[in-house]
């Protein structure tokens, strides 16, 4: 294994990964200028005209729309909404580089461990696959599957499969490729007094897959006919599947979430490829199970709208309560559709169609009227007890979201509840505030709470060319840094000296410091393997790019050079960073001796140092206007 340390472990990782292969896997890009640019439909946003940008001299990517950008660790956070941890075990993989041993030593085994599983679950994903297409005692799973409208198309895309009434038909399939030990860990395989059986027996097949698309476990939907009292069964839970996490067909309907910015969650896998049969892709499924935080979380990472669809029967109503709570305690928008006439999705897509589904879905009320709704229903709303009733249960909702208190959101629907109960807004307040200091159950606050994106928004003010004039100078430094980084040395000590104030622009140039003191040497692709934040990595791209669009780098070769070697473009820009300081130094003695009391009599020692001091600089900054 490696010794090397993190940053030349990111390095070396950065430096065997082609960025063009790396995209070239999951969109088609074309080649421009001889082959030093490629272009291609960005993934990050509905991209009509391609605006994606891939650089391979430099090994980086930026879409000139939304201004996604970075390298190779960028692009894999942002396309699979991983951490930069991951990226980068997952990019070392895909390029065969040792991973460091202090981090292989506590990975190996488990990551030997779950690789094996996930071998053995793609190897009974396809002998099931293949059973349902040509064993002669899956013809009744074909049948049934045809009577639900499944396509050949569809069932070779999501892999349908069936599993023979033998309860050791799989067992034996693996006798010379796969331990019954390992078959038991996937949870292919049960055991009972010391002897296996095969799980999934005489039922239709739907691989679970990860967000990465590699098979987990598997549903069972028993055939038309049977007697088994579980209709669906979906794998037990093990190392590599876990039901609370994981939502179905998130790994086919990834994209298509991110860029309608909405995920429309059903209860089923049938109601959800259903869906996607009919086109509308941006459609994932619970497991048997409610809805978790993190399924929430999960979605919260691909689209800030969700819209929860449950079938119009009374289990369906009251799941679709139960989710509200975990989703308005979360920071994304909710709305919630119940089906008319007691339909399930699958029923409604026979009966109607994709676009008239899609317009309920689209009408979908946000879950705060739905529960108003759910609470009328259920306590009317005439009677005094009703109201107060749809008022405690509208309450109790309220106090369970985080960070409400005192917003505008919150004076808002307390208007909407005084207006709709016929109640003054200070009742209902004073009502509220009972309840969350200790009224009829406590307050749970989602530890997870998505945080500010202050540095998110920094970056989009900087982007937007929204800098004042000290963050424009520390701006224009940046570039000559990225354009000409061969001067970097000329650049250390007054920095240190004079350090930028904007906590951005200072955060980049930290970076760049210290991969100059590290490697001898300064290089866009090594500044952005030492970068973790997407955020930063685009804009850091961005910049350089506007550099390049500005001729930056042929300026500074084109001016003059000081007797140590350096261009006058960058020490007038250090210049300028030191006149700055200059400038708030005497503003503070300005300050000081504006303090001073009034009268005649003789200045101390430090007043007279104060009163020179500002006499030099006013000197030099009438020197400097003239000759500006």
């Amino acid at each position: 294994m490696s010794s090397s340390t993190p940053q030349e472990f990111r390095e070396t990782v950065r430096s065997q990964t082609d960025l063009v292969s790396l995209i070239g896997e999951s969109i088609s890009l074309q080649p421009r200028h001889g082959g030093r640019q490629y272009v291609g439909l960005c993934p990050f946003h509905d991209d009509k005209n391609p605006s994606l940008s891939v650089y391979p001299d430099r090994q980086t990517f930026r879409c000139w729309s939304c201004n996604t950008g970075g390298d190779c660790f960028t692009y894999l956070m942002e396309r699979e909404k991983i951490t930069f941890p991951e990226a980068l075990e997952l990019l070392a993989r895909r390029a065969n580089v040792p991973i460091p041993q202090k981090a292989a030593r506590s990975t190996s085994g488990e990551e030997a461990s779950r690789a094996k599983l996930l071998e053995v679950l793609q190897w009974a994903e396809n002998v099931f696959h293949k059973a349902l297409l040509e064993l002669p005692a899956a013809e009744p799973a074909r049948r049934y599957l045809a009577e639900r409208n499944f396509t050949p198309e569809t069932i070779k895309k999501y892999r349908l499969g069936f599993h023979p009434n033998d309860w050791t038909w799989l067992l034996e399939q693996s006798r010379t490729k796969y331990s019954p030990q390992l078959l038991l860990e996937a949870r292919l395989v049960g055991a009972k007094e010391g002897r296996h059986y095969d799980n999934f027996v005489n039922r239709v097949l739907f691989p679970i897959c990860n967000e990465r698309g590699q098979p987990v476990s598997f549903g069972g939907r028993v055939l038309p006919g049977s007697k088994d009292e579980a209709k669906y069964w979906n794998g037990p839970e093990s190392s590599v599947f876990h039901k609370s996490r994981l939502l179905y067909a998130i790994d086919k309907a990834r994209d298509a979430v991110r860029l309608s910015d909405q995920a429309i969650v059903v209860e089923g896998y049938t109601d959800c490829i259903t869906c996607h049969q009919h086109g509308v892709l941006n459609v994932v499924a619970t497991l048997g199970t409610a809805l978790t935080d993190s399924h929430v979380t999960a979605l919260k990472r691909f689209a800030r709208h969700v819209v929860l669809v449950f079938d119009g029967d009374r289990a369906g109503q009251d799941a679709a309560r139960k989710a509200v709570e975990r989703f308005l305690a979360q920071d994304v928008d909710l709305r919630i559709l119940t089906l008319p006439q007691k339909m399930d999705p699958a029923e409604y897509l026979a009966a109607y169609n994709a676009d008239e589904f899609r317009q309920l879905v689209q009408g979908a009320p946000e879950a705060w009227e739905f529960q108003f709704r759910a609470a009328r229903a259920e306590h009317g709303g005439e009677t005094i007890d009703g109201r107060q009733r749809i008022l405690e249960e509208m309450l109790q909702l309220l106090a369970q979201v985080p960070h409400l208190e005192g917003s505008l959101r919150e004076s808002l629907l307390i208007a909407n509840l005084s207006q709709r109960l016929m109640l003054s807004e200070e009742v209902i307040r004073e009502r509220l505030k009972a309840i969350r200091t200790g009224g009829s159950r406590p307050v749970r606050v989602n530890q997870n709470a998505v945080k500010a994106p202050e540095t998110s928004r920094e970056v989009q003010r900087i982007l937007g060319q929204r800098m004042n004039r000290d963050e424009r100078l520390e701006y224009d430094l940046l570039e000559l840094i990225l354009a000409a980084p061969e001067h970097m040395g000329f650049v250390m000590g007054p920095v240190s000296e004079n350090p930028l104030r904007n906590p951005i622009l200072g955060q980049i140039l930290e970076c760049c410091l210290w991969e100059m003191e590290e490697n001898g040497e300064l290089t866009l692709p090594g500044l952005l393997a030492r970068v973790e934040s997407p955020e930063l990595k685009s804009l850091i791209v961005w910049i350089d790019e506007r550099a390049m669009a500005k001729g930056i780098a042929e300026k500074v070769r084109d001016s003059d050079y000081d007797d140590d070697g350096c261009p006058a473009l960058l020490k007038t820009s250090l210049a300028n960073l030191k006149w700055r300081e200059e400038e708030k130094r005497q503003q503070r003695v300005s300050m000081q001796l504006s303090q001073q009391p009034e009268g005649a009599g003789q200045l101390d020692e430090a007043t007279e140092a104060s009163l020179r001091q500002a006499a030099e600089f006013h000197l030099r900054r009438a020197t400097r206007k003239s000759t500006v």
